[in-house]
């Protein structure tokens, strides 16, 4: 006999699947509570007891999948042999993050945010929350002797931007090439090199 806390847990992950689901099949405006529920095979009582709104249901589902995203990069990167940080490894796996349904949730998210003032605040807070893991992830691996936050805020932003326009160009284009070549020559250029020592 499953416990409360295993049924609640049980019913939001149904509920955030179905979410991202309905959403990269639909898009946010075609995203509407009631398919979420069919799709989740979730009640409405219990949607509106997690999620009172749509908003909040879709920030939601958005937010723990791009943490389940950090966290993955986080333990592949920690995992490397002897502590040693291959970039390129990294590089990839994030690009298969960007090229899949996790950035095109995020992109329904912010793009559908513009114009809609409350979801906006909603995406402006999880968008300091995931970065804030983001920054982290970037001082730990690529700058673990700096201090500057500001310095570590900024590299997180460029990293994320470099990623962001290529993986929205991608949309376009359809190709990798191009992209995979950039993310070269960034290395090359030494912007994913981890922070060498302070003498």
């Amino acid at each position: 006999m499953a416990t409360q806390a295993e049924r609640t847990a049980l019913t939001t992950d149904k509920l955030l699947v179905a979410t991202v689901a309905t959403l990269i099949e639909r898009g946010y405006r075609g995203t509407s509570t009631p398919e979420v529920c069919k799709r989740a095979r979730v009640s409405r009582g219990a949607q509106l007891h997690h999620y009172p709104t749509k908003e909040s249901l879709v920030a939601g589902a958005v937010e723990h999948l791009l943490s389940q995203r950090v966290a993955e990069l986080q333990e592949r990167l920690s995992n490397d042999p002897a502590g040693v940080l291959d970039l390129e490894d990294a590089a990839g796996f994030l690009w298969k993050v960007y090229t899949g349904d996790t950035f095109y949730a995020w992109l329904e998210l912010v793009v559908a945010a513009r114009t809609d003032e409350d979801l906006r605040a909603l995406v402006s807070e999880l968008d300091e929350r995931l970065v804030a893991k983001a920054e982290r992830v970037v001082q730990k691996f690529l700058l673990p002797y700096v201090d500057d936050p500001r310095r570590i805020k900024a590299t997180t932003r460029l990293i994320l931007a470099i990623f962001d326009g290529l993986a929205t160009h991608r949309i376009l284009s359809h190709d990798d090439a191009l992209a995979r070549e950039a993310l070269r020559v960034a290395k090359r250029c030494g912007l994913f090199a981890p922070q060498e020592p302070r003498a």
